[in-house]
């Protein structure tokens, strides 16, 4: 950032002397990364007018700085900030950091980002490889869309979503996934958050309501829904042939909810599969109790097999089941495109709502996508990381078998992005278990405990491994970190 776009000024009634003051308003500034090693300083007058002082007293702070390291000067050129900065250590007698000086109170119930500081492999989860992302012909797609559109796609979008990339979506979805809809019927968001928090706001809003959760599941679905909406989460237990309807049932029993959270397709975390017989009994119980579903199925693209996935639910049960899916997991994280579909009736009421959430969203990106749909360029790249992603999914289980066989457990047949691992033997305890993962976390391997997938924080002697992001030999080359 330069010098003259930084807010310098001198707060009224400091302490200290005044140079004193000018001088810990640079520093301020150095350590917050509003000016950045190696920069040049601007001279004693311009630096005296922003902070409205006179030029000797710049002069002063300016050497009270290179007294202890910030900056340093050159003949004839100027101060600079040094390329290498000093530590500021905790003054002495200080147990604790001070408290935030913020003129507001906080809830502290927020939690901050996980650090990635020393994580050489993200395996936490799966996502796209972006090294197999298809961006040449996205910038195609972006330039024809400039060329073509410019005027129309620099403007406010449709609260829908561009209705180019809808039609797409609907054509898309009917010959992949059997899942025939208007293109009225689909709204265009970021996220899977974004997806969340739609439902949540329309569904649930401030009176909040009962709604059934997998467990184990996804924290980020309950987080959501939690900071939403004023909803009491309920979580159901899923084993090997995904969610257990009597759970449901039982829970029915004791009264009425207003949503149930499904991935029927490729259950979040374990990767397991609805079966045929429980995905009819889900169904008869929403029409029963009148509550409707969502499904989540950000992973279909990946999923494989002879026979390939069933249909999704939401396929001739679309007044029951809203539908989401994900083209960032498909095509690059980067790429911020997911969709909803919503029954026929509501997608109006909804868009209502998305609009007070993302007012115009992101006309060119969706139009530049639907350019991938239309080229056939999307089918083309669906080839090429399914093949890519049995290829990963093979070399990893293959490393895993020969060389941590005697720790770990998975289900070859269940999952898509990612594996279920399961800790067997010795490893079956939840603390041994976990004492490897912190062993995996100090060679930079990242993969999460198996109690941040379960609603209570239970132990889990389990985690979720992503392959989809890394190559064969990076994840031959992880399991070997692993191993030692």
């Amino acid at each position: 950032m330069r010098f003259d776009e930084l807010n310098l000024g001198l707060e009224s009634g400091g302490t200290g002397p005044l140079y004193r003051q000018v001088a810990d308003r640079i520093t301020a500034s150095i350590q917050s990364g509003g000016l950045l090693p190696g920069a040049r300083l601007p001279g004693l007058r311009e630096m005296a007018m922003r902070f409205s002082v006179h030029p000797n007293t710049v002069l002063a702070a300016m050497r009270d700085l290179e007294a202890q390291g910030w900056i340093h000067s050159l003949p004839r050129r100027g101060f600079f900030i040094n390329d290498t900065l000093p530590v500021v250590s905790v003054e002495v007698g200080r147990e604790h950091p001070p408290e935030p000086s913020d003129g507001f109170e906080f809830p502290h119930n927020l939690a901050s980002i996980t650090s990635t500081k020393n994580v050489k492999m993200d395996l936490s989860d799966g996502v796209a490889d972006a090294r197999l992302a298809p961006a040449e012909a996205l910038v195609r797609a972006y330039h024809r869309a400039l060329n073509i559109k410019g005027t129309e796609i620099l403007s406010a979008g449709d609260f829908k979503g561009h209705p180019r990339l809808r039609e797409a979506l609907a054509t898309h979805l009917a010959a992949q996934r059997g899942v025939v809809l208007n293109p009225g019927q689909i709204l265009v968001l970021r996220s899977t958050s974004m997806v969340i928090s739609l439902i949540a706001q329309t569904l649930l809003g401030p009176r909040g309501g009962n709604v059934a959760v997998e467990n184990p599941g996804n924290p980020m679905i309950w987080e959501t829904l939690r900071q939403v909406s004023s909803a009491t989460l309920h979580p159901l237990p899923v084993d090997s042939e995904g969610l257990q309807p009597e759970g449901l049932e039982r829970l029915l029993d004791q009264g009425p909810i207003q949503l149930l959270v499904l991935s029927p397709q490729c259950h979040y975390p374990t990767g397991v599969r609805l079966s045929a017989a429980r995905r009819v009994r889900i169904l008869e119980l929403s029409r029963q109790h009148r509550f409707p579903i969502l499904e989540l199925d950000s992973e279909y693209d990946f999923l494989c097999g002879p026979e390939g996935p069933p249909r999704p639910m939401v396929a001739g049960n679309q007044g029951q089941v809203f539908y989401a899916g994900s083209l960032s997991r498909l095509m690059a994280p980067g790429v911020r495109v997911s969709f909803l579909a919503v029954p026929d009736h509501l997608a109006d009421p909804m868009a209502k709502v998305r609009q007070r959430m993302d007012w115009q969203g992101d006309p060119m990106l969706e139009w530049a996508v639907s350019e991938l749909f239309l080229d056939g360029e999307i089918l083309r790249h669906l080839r090429r990381v399914r093949k890519a992603s049995q290829e990963r999914r093979d070399a990893l289980e293959d490393a895993l078998r020969h060389t941590l066989g005697e720790i770990l457990s998975f289900d070859p047949t269940a999952g898509a992005m990612a594996l279920w691992l399961k800790g067997i033997g010795r490893h079956a305890d939840p603390k041994v278990f976990e004492g490897w993962l912190r062993a995996c976390g100090f060679t930079g391997l990242k993969l999460r405990p198996g109690n941040f997938f379960e609603f209570q924080n239970r132990d889990l002697a389990a985690t979720r491994l992503g392959f989809t992001a890394f190559t064969p030999e990076e994840l031959q080359k992880a399991v070997a970190l692993m191993a030692n």
